[in-house]
């Protein structure tokens, strides 16, 4: 539940709610069906609800999905760079955190995202094409086909 100021309520264990900054959040984890809410602090907070139930409340605060496990606040967002495979994205988050969490290729060509996270780095990727993303790499065509006939 979001409450007036930019304020966030967790439900934490044993019935306990707690009033956070929604700006002191850094991101969001699933842990099967509870949801580790990652704030300044070395440890988080677990919050008995799934991942989409605290991110229903969340994403009006700007909260974005970037990851089937993972939601980060996007002010947050350090940079945005190519994993180190070099076929997938990553985010890094701002110290003290530090975290760096992989971004999902959905959350790339989503359109009906958000068509930026704000960094200190520049423009997003979150919304690059897969023919960009195949360009990028090198690939001759994104279809599966091309690329058994390339090897």
């Amino acid at each position: 539940m979001t409450l007036a100021n930019r304020k966030a309520l967790l439900h934490l264990t044993g019935r306990i709610r707690r009033v956070v900054d929604a700006d002191d959040i850094y991101s969001l984890e699933a842990q099967g069906d509870e949801t580790d809410v990652r704030l300044r602090g070395a440890h988080p907070l677990r919050d008995v609800r799934s991942l989409g139930e605290v991110l229903a409340d969340l994403s009006p605060l700007g909260f974005v999905r970037i990851h089937r496990n993972h939601a980060v606040h996007p002010g947050r967002v350090r940079e945005i760079r190519p994993d180190a495979s070099g076929s997938g994205w990553e985010v890094r988050l701002e110290p003290p955190v530090n975290l760096v969490l992989p971004v999902s290729r959905r959350s790339l060509t989503r359109s009906t995202s958000p068509s930026s996270i704000p960094t200190s780095t520049g423009p997003s990727v979150m919304t690059r094409s897969a023919s960009w993303r195949a360009s990028r790499t090198g690939a001759r065509s994104a279809s599966p086909g091309s690329r058994l006939a390339a090897s």
